[in-house]
């Protein structure tokens, strides 16, 4: 085969040429250096299928068996001839071509190590290059860097403006980038299809799911989407469900020594109920799962009903709503007895029909775990009165409630001299919990930690959180209170007499410890 069957395109290049060019760098390693040196060619750019080559051809033989490779795979080659001494100018591009990989592999090593501050800038520079991305890389790309800032959640807020990318880091959230709402509908369609919503909907509410591999590491990522329309469009959050950061022990989650030994004792018991309370995003299902985790032995039979299933545990029968079908929290607890359970998890009480269903499930020989939405432990009683379940009912098979609220933890911190009234306050709070509480030893000299700048994060003084927890164990004094007719009030100061501690005495003690500030306490606890 000639050299022109396929091309006529000759041109000649001079090293004054050569040293103005910008070479395609990954084009001229198409052709090895080895094999370049060798036979003095090199490819330097692409335009579709036309290849662009330059050679000395003072060894046509080689020249022509690498142009014949690609001339064979449906390339069209244009030569560009040079001398001898502007080729070794060429070789140098296979020193820029090593910069540029050396270069590619540290920016990919800064971008999967990145976080917090870090992590948001790479998001708002990879939203400044987007085009460069196709639709799903860029989406799996913001998701990940976002997990790496230490989001639990990402949200897509459609605004006026634009739509407002967001994310919350320890229950604080943060500003990121603002979408166009050209670029809006692109990306949602995206979303919606790689987590199964249906594409063609946009005024009802969606949830999907799906995951991806994160980058780097052999793990997978399981993304939660929830889609719901608003006046100016769709809004989208997608959470993040990590087993590794939510499946904790009990000590990780807040628990300490004290609310630990009485939790553990309540999941000894064959039966009764236990309930989990809080606030939204409180980790009630981190704690639930903890003990769903706990109590998972060969030994025991645990079924659940979860709305929905966010992580899967290996030996539990974990079964999801499904309003659609009927398949309701009332309709399957009519049924799982069947079964033959030991542990029954509720994922929720809403009705005074699964409140009772659940509790006549206690009463009958099971340990059955359940969540409620309240303000306080004890609050969960009246609430369940105001939902006419009967107080005799109640008591008997009420075994404990906790209720729980989350803190940012410190990361590192320093000594400081209390202002006089918080000098008060602790020495008060100190002296309820000792008077209660003998064994407690909470040491106090008028100083605290607090938070300083942590510097591996570059703008937080607080990595991760901490659950501030407080529990009411139901003995026979609390039993007798509350089928007596006990209000909140009268039932809080019998409990107290029992050893019981308030959410704020227990994060006082978190203070102590120097888990959290006393200027965290007063953002979340004191409200």
């Amino acid at each position: 085969m000639s050299d022109d069957t396929k091309s006529d395109v000759k041109t000649i290049l001079s090293l004054e040429d050569i040293q103005k060019m910008t070479p395609d760098l990954v084009m001229v390693w198409w052709i090895s250096r080895e094999d370049a040196q060798i036979a003095e060619t090199c490819f330097f750019s692409r335009n579709e299928n036309v290849l662009h080559l330059v050679t000395t051809n003072d060894f046509p033989e080689k020249y022509r068996t690498i142009k014949s490779y690609y001339e064979d795979d449906g390339y069209e080659i244009h030569d560009h001839y040079t001398d001898h001494e502007a080729f070794t100018e060429v070789l140098t591009w296979y020193d820029q071509r090593d910069v540029m990989v050396a270069n590619q592999k540290r920016e990919k090593q800064d971008r999967l190590h990145a976080i917090w501050t870090d992590a948001l800038d790479l998001i708002r520079y990879t939203y400044e290059h987007h085009g460069t991305f196709t639709e799903e890389k860029f989406i799996f790309e913001l998701l990940r860097l976002s997990y790496q800032a230490w989001a639990s959640d990402v949200h897509f807020q459609s605004e006026e403006a634009g739509i407002i990318m967001r994310l919350r880091v320890d229950g604080i959230l943060e500003t990121v980038v603002t979408f166009s709402h050209v670029e809006r509908k692109k990306y949602l369609m995206k979303i919606k299809f790689i987590s199964g919503a249906k594409m063609n909907l946009d005024r009802v509410a969606q949830d999907g799911r799906f995951d991806f591999d994160l980058e780097g590491t052999e793990e997978k990522l399981d993304v939660r989407v929830s889609i719901l329309p608003w006046l100016r469009g769709e809004s989208v959050v997608l959470r993040f469900l990590d087993s590794s950061k939510w499946l904790m022990n009990f000590e990780k989650v807040g628990f300490g020594k004290y609310h630990m030994d009485m939790l553990l004792d309540q999941l000894g018991k064959n039966y009764g109920m236990i309930l989990v309370t809080g606030p939204t995003w409180s980790w009630k299902t981190t704690t639930v799962y903890s003990m769903i985790n706990y109590l998972n032995t060969s030994d025991r039979k645990i079924i659940t009903l979860e709305d929905p299933v966010e992580y899967e545990l290996p030996g539990i029968e974990q079964s999801q709503i499904n309003e659609d079908k009927w398949y309701t929290f009332e309709w399957w607890l009519k049924w799982v007895l069947r079964h033959d359970p030991d542990v029954i998890v509720v994922w929720e009480i809403r009705t005074l029909e699964t409140a009772e269903m659940a509790i006549n499930a206690a009463l009958t020989g099971h340990l059955v775990i359940s969540t409620l939405h309240t303000n306080s432990a004890i609050e969960s009683l009246a609430r369940l009165v105001n939902m006419w379940v009967k107080p005799y009912m109640l008591a008997s098979a009420l075994n404990a409630v906790i209720w729980q609220r989350l803190v940012r933890r410190l990361a590192t911190t320093e000594t400081y001299p209390l202002k006089s009234w918080d000098d008060v306050y602790m020495k008060k709070m100190i002296s309820e919990i000792h008077k209660h509480h003998k064994k407690f030893n909470l040491l106090y000299d008028g100083t605290l930690q607090r938070p300083i700048w942590w510097e591996r994060a570059k703008s937080t003084w607080y990595k991760w959180r901490v659950a501030v927890v407080e529990m009411l164990e139901v003995n026979e004094v609390v039993t007798q209170a509350i089928m007596n007719g006990k209000n909140s009030y009268e039932i809080y100061e019998i409990a107290f007499d029992q050893g019981f501690l308030t959410l704020e005495h227990n994060a006082l003690m978190k203070v102590l410890e120097w888990m959290t500030s006393l200027a965290e306490v007063r953002r979340r606890i004191w409200k």
